[in-house]
């Protein structure tokens, strides 16, 4: 009995110093990764009453936006002529929900031309915006002759500051001899800004028995019930292991206020919560879009399309017992195995 005492007595004295220890945290504990986010044109509109410019992504099997531009000449003498640029449309962010800092380093379009296979003189003006108002401006070739829909890459290189409130955007225009059709707001034809930025806080991720639930806070929020269906954020465990997410549960987590470098961010997190959860070495793994979850081996497994972030858990564990709580009683059950984030890939999205 004295032996159940001691147990008892230092199981809540381990309670008491690991409160004591939370209560002196002045800042919450987070990781802040740097990533690398595709902003895609959307067919919607957003608060501005611009076309949406947006982290989402529809369900990998929603067909995609097109859209059709209209190539534009004035006749000359002797019956030459030249084009004109024609607007293809302006796309704005929805307000960062805390400052940030972004570098946008690239423009991905799908297009083909209209008319012929051989498109292969026309260029697009890429004006990049902050708060609707112009910040940079650059022109591309086209970069493929346009016969058929593919991808064309545009390098940018145009940093913003943007304080919360902000918003930032693309003003596209055209300049072609021929008819242009525009593939868009779609898995596949992720048309769209690539982003560089601290995007993510990441404060924390638990598995407990046989539930997970991970806590982090977006610039830009995302609907989470769609990235879940659409199998853009995945608990992984070994031997093939994923666990369901129909058993996950989109919440509103807690407010924090986190000092930054250049003043204080408040946000709202979001918590992920799966239910059911079985196997070993689970890892979170989450994007925006799609992924193949098997390496890239050069033996023809995996495409190398990683997961934007992939965090290792480690399964918290009691202070005695094997399951039921302390000693096996009901009720007191000791936490010493915290959940280890591991930022294991970092990686950058192309």
């Amino acid at each position: 009995m004295r032996w159940i005492t001691a147990c008892l007595v230092f199981a809540f004295s381990a309670l008491i110093i690991a409160s004591a220890s939370v209560n002196a945290e002045d800042e919450p504990t987070y990781e802040n990764p740097e990533l690398l986010l595709k902003f895609n044109l959307k067919e919607t509109q957003n608060s501005e009453g611009n076309d949406d410019l947006s982290p989402q992504n529809k369900l990998p099997d929603d067909p995609q936006a097109t859209k059709t531009v209209n190539g534009q000449s004035d006749d000359w003498i002797l019956f030459e002529s030249g084009r004109e640029t024609v607007a293809v449309g302006t796309w704005t962010s929805e307000p960062v929900e805390f400052d940030i800092s972004v570098s946008i380093t690239s423009f991905d379009i799908w297009w083909e031309s209209m008319e012929s296979d051989s498109n292969d003189d026309c260029y697009w003006t890429i004006v990049i915006q902050h708060n609707g108002q112009d910040v940079s401006e650059d022109e591309s070739d086209c970069t493929h002759g346009g016969g058929d829909v593919e991808k064309g890459t545009h390098s940018l290189g145009t940093n913003i500051d943007l304080v919360a409130g902000d918003t930032f955007g693309i003003d596209l225009s055209l300049t072609s001899w021929e008819d242009v059709k525009v593939h868009y707001d779609n898995v596949t034809y992720d048309t769209g800004l690539n982003v560089k930025g601290n995007h993510l806080f990441f404060f924390g991720a638990m598995w407990k028995g046989s539930q997970v639930n991970v806590e982090f806070a977006e610039a830009w929020s995302t609907n989470w019930d769609t990235n879940l269906d659409g199998g853009f954020v995945m608990l992984m465990g070994e031997d093939g292991y994923m666990a369901d997410n129909k058993k996950a549960e989109v919440t509103e987590g807690s407010e924090y206020s986190i000092g930054l470098t250049n003043g204080t961010a408040e946000m709202t997190s979001t918590v992920i919560t799966w239910i059911e959860v079985e196997g070993d070495g689970i890892a979170l793994m989450m994007g925006y879009s799609t992924f193949d979850h098997m390496p890239s081996n050069g033996s023809g497994n995996g495409t190398g399309n990683q997961a934007l972030v992939t965090v290792n858990l480690m399964k918290a564990t009691q202070l005695l017992g094997d399951g039921d709580g302390l000693l096996g009683l009901p009720g007191f059950e000791i936490i010493l195995a915290v959940p280890a984030l591991a930022f294991v890939a970092r990686r950058f999205r192309n």
